[in-house]
């Protein structure tokens, strides 16, 4: 990890825990030093992201963090394959770290070749107490063969599901997704999470809208879509769908 975005992670980790930050005070986003940000994306559920990439980190890495109502609780770190490289929660101090190799990496290549990518995979989360955890994944995407337009940008359907067992038994994580072969990055949908009781918890993060450099809300800090007293009555999804809305592999 850089040091600005070490500097970015608990920067917002504060901020998160209700120290006051520059970061989180402001009313746009701003990406560490030595970044570059590209992209801003309104979706529903109330939630709003931002994409950059740095100079320092390898080619293909880019970095994305989320914001609801209460401001950042997800930061990300994935490559060109969108693999999950690092992941924080930003509530929790929580960090997830991906495994590697995997016995079957995610492919985005593969998915937009082939039309379906499998993956097996396995990640170290460390827990602010110090815990750690490892989850072995299993899963896939498949293409649908459906493209839908977002705010003028052309998107492919897929559908996905992936699992891992939490030693009780399963949970399962599966529902619909959109690829944007221009950015090389997914977006979530209607996805829905099956506990091993079998009581399942759902939600949308679909894209509503896009701000490239010097549009209207490029980097703005404020969700959109889905906020207010809707969202305060819906269910405690966990940490397993919020995620699957950002970086599912």
């Amino acid at each position: 990890m850089t040091t600005p975005i070490a500097i970015l992670f608990f920067a917002l980790s504060a901020a998160s825990f209700g120290a006051v930050s520059p970061v989180y005070a402001q009313s746009t986003f701003t990406p560490p030093d030595g970044c570059t940000a590209y992209l801003s994306v309104q979706s529903r559920s109330c939630i709003v992201s931002h994409h950059w990439t740095c100079e320092a980190d390898p080619e293909g890495v880019h970095w994305r963090i989320a914001m609801d109502s209460d401001g950042p609780f997800y930061l990300s770190m994935s490559d060109n394959e969108f693999r999950w490289l690092r992941n924080y929660n930003l509530r929790d101090g929580g960090t997830t770290t991906l495994i590697e190799p995997e016995e079957d990496p995610a492919s985005l290549t593969d998915l937009l070749a082939n039309g379906r990518d499998a993956m097996v995979y396995s990640t170290l989360t460390e827990e602010r107490d110090g815990a750690t955890l490892i989850r072995n994944y299993t899963g896939f995407d498949a293409l649908t063969g459906e493209t839908v337009v977002v705010d003028g940008h052309e998107l492919l359907r897929t559908d996905f599901l992936y699992e891992y067992d939490l030693g009780f038994g399963p949970r399962r994580v599966s529902g619909t997704q959109y690829v944007s072969e221009a950015w090389r990055l997914f977006f979530g949908g209607l996805e829905t999470v099956t506990v091993a009781d079998g009581g399942t918890f759902e939600a949308d993060y679909s894209p509503m809208e896009f701000a490239e450099p010097g549009e209207r809300g490029f980097l703005s800090m404020q969700p959109n879509y889905d906020c207010g007293d809707m969202m305060s009555a819906l269910p405690q999804m966990g940490a397993d769908l919020i995620l699957v809305g950002y970086d599912h592999d």
